[in-house]
């Protein structure tokens, strides 16, 4: 009983420095707080389940993460699924900056959606969550050339995306394909 004990207690002091972080991550992942919220939940019992098998406790950054992003993968078409159903989210504070906000926020997950779900979560914890080139190499088990390369690819896949989304729908673009008030892709930096 006091290994268990020593076990939970040693989960949460590991937890704790990320939890903040992981929850927001898992949020912008899915684009909905609630579901987001549940992507958390469902990885962190798949997480404490099979906290007795991690080896390095140092790597428990990236083993959460894992966990996450494979929960996310199996979960992918119920949040799909849901986010059709659900409103997008708005919120009622009077702000002359908030309708430019919620455009942005909507075209960023226009140009998620196209996708994979590796992809998208390459791109959310790179460019949202800021994590390195090295460290997304070290989780996906890949090379930090390979990192940029697909990231810069997934940036060109999201721009497609949201041009074509635009042109659908008739909203204005810059001469560069961009929208006009808003940037919702970096540019690659070659």
């Amino acid at each position: 009983m006091r290994g268990d004990n020593q076990q939970q207690n040693r989960f949460y002091e590991l937890l704790e420095p990320e939890l903040s972080r992981l929850q927001a991550f898992c949020q912008k992942l899915v684009g909905d707080p609630e579901q987001g919220d549940d992507l958390v939940q469902d990885a962190l019992y798949d997480a404490w389940k099979g906290f007795g098998g991690l080896r390095e406790t140092g790597a428990f950054k990236s083993w959460l993460y894992r966990i996450v992003i494979n929960r996310y993968r199996t979960n992918l078409r119920q949040f799909k699924k849901r986010a059709a159903q659900t409103e997008p989210l708005t919120n009622d504070v009077a702000d002359d900056r908030q309708p430019s906000l919620q455009a942005a926020r909507d075209r960023l997950y226009i140009a998620m959606a196209g996708l994979s779900a590796k992809d998208r979560t390459l791109v959310t914890l790179h460019e949202l969550e800021g994590w390195s080139h090295s460290d997304l190499a070290k989780m996906f088990k890949s090379s930090a050339g390979a990192v940029r390369t697909r990231l810069t690819r997934c940036r060109h896949r999201m721009r497609k995306t949201l041009r074509r989304h635009l042109e659908k729908t008739n909203e204005g673009l810059s001469r560069t394909g961009v929208p006009k008030e808003c940037v919702v892709v970096k540019q690659d930096r070659n």
